[in-house]
């Protein structure tokens, strides 16, 4: 222990006195860290001291060498401010790639602003960062800073290596608590590593040395499931003046459940009135749900208010009432509130919502999550309300907070749950194209495509936009369709099911190849996602596929009047572990015309495999885009 902390504490305060008279030449890092890297950390020391319930210094110095300009948004050198959070010291030093000075920054030379966006209304979050445009690679930046907040809630995790394609030479993170204020700590992924540790009830000190870098590989886990990670905790707290204790969820929610939403849920007499009046004529309370679910839709809108604890705590249901406005927080306790007003309870739901699948870590609790929504129990099913949405359908999450754990705040205490899982039946996309071609390949085609489950919150989007960026929008999807003209668009949104239905007229050229006499037909008029997969013989994690889709394409390929059918590739079935794809082509005569009729599906399933299953699903792929790219051989007569 002595020896850690010796050497801890005494590498950090000799790099804070001393940083500017360190050069860190790129010549001086092992080889071995070039390998698979943009940019390489010479030295990350974090030092968090804890003075007191409601006041802690973060001290950092961080020194990053770049390599490309990949490697620029792995720098990081600024901070996140507002009235809880001070910077006392900022500084920085751009070093060429001999060791040499190239621009030194004080804390008047960074760039400062707000962090307020277009969604919203307030807030006192800035950022101060340095502006740098290198004029050559490679180039190292040393950053240091000293921050004291007042909201010792949030604790800053050790985790060395955040992203792909980022070494480390040194890391350095240290605990210190004068307050002697009792701390729950979880290390992850930290034995394969050789790091070295003390840990005691009051302080924590790890040291980690020549990490390469994590080179990225298709279908892998995140990055947290794999690289050293250390989160930290305090048992007693402080969130902008509001102190607390907890050392696991249920303790956690009951402080958050008591000290942000209690008292939030008071209702006007009128606005109780008029909600009994929405919901009397209902056949039954999930009806009742719907109805008070589509009135915050049709009567609110979603503006974010960040100041001070409101980043944490929502408005009061009767402010958002009568300003008709709200953030995630605000508008889902407005949305319970009326819900409880009818006797339905509900309960707010804290989720880490993005397109990325991540979890509130069920193993240790702490302040997580960036966004909000609402768990209705009703019977055997668990209803989920997207309240800051004026066009989410009812009880539909799509790919923003689907299959994910959450936080259930409870007047009891947190909880853990799921939310909802689609499968890869749900997730479907079902298209019908007709196409009509003649001798030249030219084609004139008609599409009718139906998408449900996440796909359905992916596409219905496109029928706000205007007519211009529609017709940009399916010349990029259809990129692979010569001289594409979009003749006709139309648009049907079925709110209540829900489904997304697209219907185009669309025409174009050299529609396959044109040889003599005879006509090489594609049978793929629209593509299949994501089945070319680079290869990799040493593939080093696991295979991981977090949502199924499926896909059913039904093509009718008219050929031109005097031709003659040549060759049609084979009826192909294909089933494994990773999922299936069946592709039927049919030679017909309809009214007269001869006709191609391609039956196609594909199913990708979700799961987790290991590694070196990676090269089979791989074929799979391949098997299934060269199955795709069949073509037919028609033969064209006078």
């Amino acid at each position: 222990m002595r020896k850690i902390s010796f050497l801890v504490l005494l590498g950090f305060f000799t790099s804070l006195l001393t940083a500017q008279e360190r050069s860190y030449p790129v010549s001086t890092i092992d080889n071995s860290l070039f390998e698979n890297a943009n940019a390489i950390i010479r030295n990350d020391e974090i030092e968090i001291e804890v003075t007191a319930i409601n006041k802690m210094f973060i001290r950092t110095e961080r020194t990053v060498t770049v390599l490309n300009e990949l490697g620029e948004e792995l720098i990081w050198a600024g901070e996140v401010y507002d009235d809880d959070i001070k910077i006392k010291k900022q500084e920085a030093l751009i070093i060429d790639q001999d060791g040499n000075e190239i621009k030194k920054f004080k804390k008047k030379d960074f760039q400062d602003r707000s962090l307020v966006t277009g969604a919203t209304l307030i807030s006192d979050a800035r950022i101060s960062y340095i502006d740098y445009s290198p004029k050559v690679y490679p180039f190292t930046v040393q950053y240091i800073s000293e921050v004291q907040a007042e909201s010792t809630i949030f604790i800053k995790d050790w985790f060395p290596v955040n992203s792909y394609s980022l070494s480390v030479e040194k890391s350095i993170y240290t605990l210190r608590n004068p307050a002697k204020i009792p701390i729950r700590f979880l290390e992850k992924n930290l034995s394969s590593h050789k790091i070295e540790k003390f840990t005691s009830e009051f302080e924590l000190e790890y040291l980690v040395e020549h990490l390469p870098a994590y080179k990225f590989e298709k279908f892998s886990p995140g990055i947290k499931e794999f690289a050293p990670l250390v989160k930290v905790a305090l048992n007693q707290f402080s969130l902008v003046g509001v102190k607390g204790q907890a050392e696991n969820w249920t303790q956690l929610g009951k402080w958050q459940y008591d000290n942000l939403l209690d008292k939030k849920m008071e209702l006007s007499p009128e606005t109780v009135r008029k909600v009994k009046d929405l919901t009397e004529n209902a056949t039954d309370v999930r009806e009742k749900i719907k109805l008070i679910y589509n009135y915050v839709q049709e009567n609110t809108r979603y503006v974010s208010v960040q100041l001070g604890i409101g980043g944490w705590e929502p408005m009061s249901a009767d402010e958002v009432d009568h300003l008709k406005y709200g953030d995630c927080k605000g508008l889902t306790n407005y949305t319970k509130a009326l819900l409880a007003s009818q006797n339905i309870p509900s309960y707010y739901a804290v989720v880490y919502g993005g397109r990325e699948l991540k979890d509130i870590d069920e193993e240790f609790a702490s302040m997580e999550g960036n966004h909000v929504i609402l768990n209705v129990p009703y019977e055997r099913e668990n209803i989920w309300l997207e309240c800051t949405s004026q066009t989410s359908p009812f009880n539909y999450l799509g790919g923003f907070t689907d299959n994910r754990k959450v936080l259930l705040i409870k007047s009891d205490g947190g909880e853990i749950m799921e939310t909802t899982k689609y499968t890869p039946s749900d997730n479907l996309t079902e298209t019908k194209i007709s196409v009509t071609i003649d001798e030249t390949g030219n084609f004139n085609a008609q599409l009718h495509r139906e998408s449900f489950g996440v796909p359905y919150g992916l596409i219905y989007p496109v029928s706000d936009l205007d007519r211009s960026s529609k017709e940009l929008y399916y010349k990029k999807e259809f990129g692979h369709l010569k001289n594409l003209k979009i003749k006709e668009i139309n648009h049907t949104n079925d709110y209540l099911h829900p489904k997304f239905l697209e219907d185009l007229k669309v025409s174009g050229s050299k529609y396959g190849s044109v040889l003599g006499k005879r006509l090489l037909l594609p049978l793929n008029f629209t593509n299949l996602p994501a089945l070319n997969l680079p290869r990799s013989s040493n593939r080093e994690r696991q295979v991981e596929i977090n949502r199924g889709f499926s896909y059913k394409d039904h093509f009718q390929f008219i050929l031109p009047g005097s031709s003659i059918l040549e060759f049609i590739p084979n009826n192909t079935i294909i089933e494994n572990e990773f999922g299936s794809f069946r592709i039927e082509i049919e030679y017909a005569q309809v009214d007269g015309q001869n006709m191609l009729i391609v039956e196609r599906s594909y199913v990708l399933q979700d799961g987790k495999w290991p590694a070196k299953k990676y090269e089979e699903l791989r074929d799979f792929m391949l098997n299934i885009n060269s199955l795709s790219n069949q073509k037919a051989v028609i033969v064209l007569t006078d």
